[in-house]
């Protein structure tokens, strides 16, 4: 640093002049000295304050340098996050789908079992049908032969009844037709 020059002897002729004791304008004009002489070792030079900014800039320059560095960590970091991401997401995707497949074929291979058994179910209700109708074809054949029976019986009944009315209406006429010839 540079010391400042304070000329003491014109600051005390000053205060002489100005009409203050000689003694006491020495005095004032010593510690003013002093006081410029303590507090100017803390005083900056120009060089102080060339070297203070050149160190500032290159702390800045260093302080930009590691910004710069901590944003391309953060941008790597983060290109590196997102890349995981989508590794989590596309698995869990093929999860989904392959999830989604096996209930598919859960769903197939149920239907197919349904299928069988409603076709056994059906099988079974026809044959069970098919019986049914072999019975009801059985008695309505015994019904249909038991009217059939009952009906001949019926007629043969009443063709005997009919011979014998007719006979017996033959009998009459000729009775009649005798007593007629008679008669004539």
């Amino acid at each position: 640093m540079n010391a400042l020059h304070f000329d003491s002897l014109s600051y005390a002729n000053r205060l002489k002049a100005a009409g203050m004791e000689p003694q006491l304008a020495e005095v004032q004009a010593f510690a003013m000295a002093d006081v410029l002489q303590v507090n100017m070792q803390d005083l900056a030079t120009k060089q102080d304050v060339t070297q203070s900014d050149l160190a500032t800039k290159q702390g800045f320059q260093v302080m930009q340098e590691g910004v710069l560095q901590e944003f391309q960590n953060v941008r790597n970091e983060m290109a590196r996050e997102l890349q995981n991401f989508r590794k989590d997401v596309q698995q869990e995707f093929q999860s989904v789908r392959t999830e989604m497949a096996q209930e598919f074929q859960n769903v197939r291979s149920e239907m197919q079992q349904m299928e069988v058994g409603i076709r056994k179910d059906m099988q079974v209700m026809e044959n069970s049908l098919r019986q049914d109708m072999q019975l009801m074809e059985t008695s309505l054949r015994k019904d249909i032969q038991h009217l059939e029976t009952t009906t001949n019986h019926n007629l043969l009944l009443l063709e005997q009844r009919m011979v014998i009315k007719l006979g017996s209406l033959m009998v009459l006429a000729i009775g009649v037709m005798a007593t007629l010839v008679k008669m004539l």
